[in-house]
């Protein structure tokens, strides 16, 4: 993952992600990382599914039959 550290007269401002983490994604400086990152399902990410359980839990949510592909996830 790239990550790089803003500072501010010597003091650490924050830590910026340069790329996303699950496609690679190189973003510009001033870029929405939110945007970009919440158009990725959690598998993407190698995470499971939302709303999975463990053997014998109720599900909290409906199963989703398919999640809409979006613009910026075609890339």
């Amino acid at each position: 993952m790239s990550l790089r550290h803003s500072t501010y007269n010597g003091h650490k401002k924050g830590t910026v992600l340069e790329a996303c983490p699950a496609c690679g994604y190189e973003f510009d400086e001033n870029e929405d990382r939110d945007h970009h990152i919440s158009t990725h399902v959690p598998s993407d990410f190698g995470l499971t599914p939302l709303g999975e359980t463990a053997e014998g839990q109720q599900p909290l949510f409906d199963p989703i039959e398919e999640i809409p592909e979006t613009e910026v996830s075609k890339a």
